[in-house]
């Protein structure tokens, strides 16, 4: 609702106009109604007011003295002049004030409703414009965002696009930073969110909110900093003086203890901050992301330490080839060749004993033995034709969820362990299916002359071979199977139907009454008149 004030010396006047028109239909509410200039000038002053319609000629101050002063308190104030004959000349030089109509006395109906309406569209007018000017900002500062966001993302996975040349003036100009070139910093934190990291909700969940307490710990402590997350971990580059680094790492302790904070949500949350080394211009970040990359693989050994330094060498790489050398892998193909699980599962707390004791102390060994015996699983089973799900490029990727090197170990013993007993399990169910089809053929056709030739044939397997696989899954052999469930349908129909002993031979199978009895009650232990009275 647009607010009005009402100013005339005339009381009818005022009355005449206030119930002339349905105001609120219109939009508008009358706030105000006074008789005097002064009084029109005192209300502006304490009240917002949008709309004002006065008279030229009040006591006090009159219609242009009002104006002139009403104009300094609300520069956009809609002004209505009213006016009698004697007085238009003088209304007309009101105009020139930014007046938006002038009406005549006596004011009719259908002039003060055009008036108000042409108020009201141009204020609908002003405020989409505004609202458009808000929206125009409003993307403006989203594409400067998402342009500013998009750094980390062009330097990590396409620094083709810069050419070789991290020109910082650039980098500034076209993604909207203030980067000077004074010291860089780099580091990616990696925050794991204990029993649940299988849950991927939670760990966007516990990411978003690492991020913020990230941003608001170091705001106003950089020059220029911009951090993002990257593939499940959190990449930062913080650009401020050399002098005033070892404020960040201060800063970087308290960062790394508030997130800590958030396991009374997400249970046991683990953080591990890696740090590259500092760099004296923009050109060498990619540099320092390498070393930060190494450092949060330190984890595995130095996870405890507030920050990670890369201390790595190519050492581990001797060290690898050491703890998985030719004798490891032929032992382990064996295993998995004979489906031997516990000594796969020996095997795996050995790896795990040297992983641990290791003089090298380089994460990056951890990751290397993770990968070999993964590639020589999925080589092992491939080799012996044993089936098992395609997840290879999944589990490397797994990797990153680890903290420490039990959870290493125990995730790749579960994982091959399970995956060799399913396939176990699937290569039984696959073995007995012809004997489950079997066995519901003659759940179906048992009261007809069946036979081993017939059935075996019916599911098309040598009669031989199939009576060798028929009792090795049930435990009898065919005719004593057959016999089991004919003599079971004949105590069901002995007990849910009133048909004589005779007719059940018949409908089992059996057209010799006496070798029916003989065979019930040899099955059952009783003959199948005493089997319906003792159980009926």
């Amino acid at each position: 609702m647009l607010k009005v004030l009402l100013a005339d010396d005339e009381k009818k006047v005022c009355q005449l106009i206030v119930n002339l028109v349905g105001w609120e239909e219109l939009g508008f509410e009358i706030i105000g109604v006074v008789n005097d200039g002064i009084s029109a000038y005192k209300f502006l002053q304490e009240n917002t007011v949008n709309v004002m319609v006065t008279d030229i000629r009040m006591p006090g101050y009159d219609g242009l003295e009002l104006i002139q002063k009403a104009k300094v308190l609300y520069p956009n104030l809609y002004i209505v002049i009213i006016s009698g004959y004697s007085q238009f000349d003088y209304a007309q030089n009101a105009l020139r004030y930014g007046v938006e109509d002038y009406l005549l006395k006596p004011i009719r109906k259908k002039d003060l409703m055009a008036t108000l309406q042409k108020i009201a569209d141009k204020c609908q007018g002003e405020i989409r414009d505004t609202q458009k000017w808000k929206e125009m900002q409003q993307r403006l500062k989203e594409d400067e965002e998402k342009l500013k966001k998009s750094l980390l993302e062009d330097l990590l996975k396409r620094p083709e696009k810069f050419g070789g040349f991290f020109a910082v003036d650039k980098i500034n100009r076209e993604y909207h930073y203030g980067f000077e070139e004074t010291c860089y910093q780099t580091l990616i934190i990696k925050v794991l969110p204990g029993k649940r990291k299988e849950d991927a909700d939670m760990r966007t969940i516990l990411q978003a909110k690492a991020v913020k307490i990230v941003n608001d710990g170091l705001e106003n402590l950089c020059n220029e900093m911009v951090i993002g997350v990257i593939d499940g971990n959190i990449y930062g580059i913080l650009n401020e003086t050399d002098e005033d680094m070892y404020k960040i790492y201060r800063r970087l302790k308290k960062i790394k203890l508030d997130i800590v904070r958030l396991q009374d949500v997400f249970e046991e949350v683990q953080v591990y901050i890696g740090l590259g080394k500092a760099k004296g211009s923009m050109q060498k970040v990619l540099e320092s992301f390498d070393e930060a990359r190494v450092a949060i693989q330190g984890r595995f050994y130095y996870g405890e330490d507030f920050l990670l330094k890369d201390i790595g060498s190519k050492e581990y790489q001797e060290e690898v080839k050491k703890i998985i050398d030719n004798s490891f892998k032929k032992r382990f193909l064996s295993y998995i060749e004979i489906i031997d699980l516990d000594s796969i599962k020996d095997e795996m707390s050995d790896l795990q004993a040297k992983l641990l004791k290791s003089p090298q102390k380089d994460g990056r060994l951890v990751e290397e033995v993770y990968k070999e015996v993964l590639t020589l699983f999925y080589f092992g089973t491939h080799n012996y034709n044993i089936s098992i799900p395609g997840q290879y490029l999944e589990l490397l990727a797994q990797f990153e969820m680890f903290g420490t090197i039990p959870e290493v170990i125990t995730y790749l013993k579960r994982y091959i362990v399970s995956s060799l007993r399913h396939w176990i399990e699937e290569k039984k169910y696959v073995e007995s299916k012809p004997i489950r089809i079997a066995k519901q053929y003659i759940g179906e056709n048992y009261y007809q002359a069946l036979t081993l030739e017939k059935v075996s044939k019916n599911i098309g397997f040598n009669p031989t071979y199939f009576s060798t696989m028929f009792k090795k899954e049930t435990g009898m052999n065919f005719s004593d199977y057959l016999k089991k469930v004919r003599i079971d349908n004949a105590k069901n129909m002995l007990l849910d139907t009133e048909q004589q002993v005779e007719d059940i031979s018949y409908a089992v199978g059996y057209s010799d009454i006496k070798y029916f009895s003989r065979l019930f009650k040899k099955l059952a232990g009783v003959t199948p008149t005493e089997f319906r009275r003792l159980y009926n």
